[in-house]
């Protein structure tokens, strides 16, 4: 009997976690179609006015994010549960923004701090070409929003990392420039020389994203994991984020001072990862 009572128990919570993907997944399919249909005009407009262009993909990406947002931190609960230590970040400043990357659900943690600053609607991320035709209606609404493309060897190419910035330079919008150049490290000040030179980009955000799941362990929950629970905060979940904002200005101008900056930089990122690893309470990975 008490088998099946615990059985039971555990069928209807299964049963309820289904119907909340499915009510997310829905709205999603939704949203992005109506998305599409907003970006579509954008994209016609375009030609005949770059600023008005640019304000409808603003308007509709932070209608599709503010929903993700609030799914994501009041529906699901994960709002309690981030800390964010270091520099204010202020409203409406254009900046590039660099960080640890540990998951697609990142981005949570970007729009937690992008969305107070009135910046929600114009985080622009570097995404892969692969993305705007793998993913159906979603990767072309990356294309039209006016995401960052770039082929998988991007970084070995000084002109096309100038390409990828060239529109949001050109235009002068407002704008975070999101990367992770986890992967990159050795080419990370190729990113910041580019975004440098006669931009109107002014400063650097340099996150550090450190995660906590249930029982003081730290792992990176998977998408899916989060999105399965119905209260992420009660359930022990952590979203540790640290902010430094730096002045372009205060950036060595030559290329070797540089890239010895950026090469410290992940060095000092490393141990400072360490520390918020101590302050959260939980052991080395």
């Amino acid at each position: 009997m008490v088998q099946q009572a615990h059985y039971n128990v555990l069928s209807k919570r299964g049963q309820r976690v289904n119907l909340r993907l499915i009510r997310h997944v829905v709205a999603l399919v939704l949203l992005v179609t109506l998305a599409d249909a907003c970006l579509f005009v954008a994209l016609v407009i375009k030609p005949f006015s770059e600023p008005l262009s640019w304000s409808i993909a603003c308007w509709t990406a932070e209608r599709f994010w503010g929903y993700m947002q609030h799914h994501w931190s009041t529906s699901l609960n994960a709002g309690p549960a981030i800390h964010v230590t270091g520099d204010l970040i202020p409203r409406n400043e254009s900046a590039v923004v660099i960080s640890n990357h540990q998951t697609y659900a990142d981005y949570y943690l970007v729009q937690a701090l992008s969305g107070p600053a009135g910046m929600l609607g114009r985080c622009r991320y570097f995404v892969k070409k692969e993305v705007v035709w793998q993913i159906p209606l979603f990767g072309w609404a990356f294309w039209a929003i006016g995401m960052i493309l770039v082929s998988r060897r991007w970084t070995n190419d000084a002109r096309l990392i100038e390409r990828a910035f060239a529109r949001v330079k050109r235009n002068a919008h407002g704008v975070w420039i999101v990367l992770y150049p986890e992967g990159t490290r050795k080419t990370s000040n190729k990113l910041l020389k580019a975004s440098l030179r006669d931009s109107h980009v002014r400063y650097l955000y340099d996150l550090t994203f450190l995660y906590v799941c249930p029982g003081k362990e730290p792992r990176v929950p998977s998408y899916a994991e989060q999105l399965c629970r119905a209260d992420l905060a009660a359930a022990g979940y952590e979203y540790h984020v640290h902010v430094r904002r730096i002045a372009m200005s205060d950036l060595p101008q030559d290329e070797n001072a540089l890239k010895e900056w950026c090469e410290a930089a992940w060095v000092e990122k490393d141990k400072r990862l360490g520390e918020m690893m101590r302050h959260a309470g939980v052991a080395g990975l």
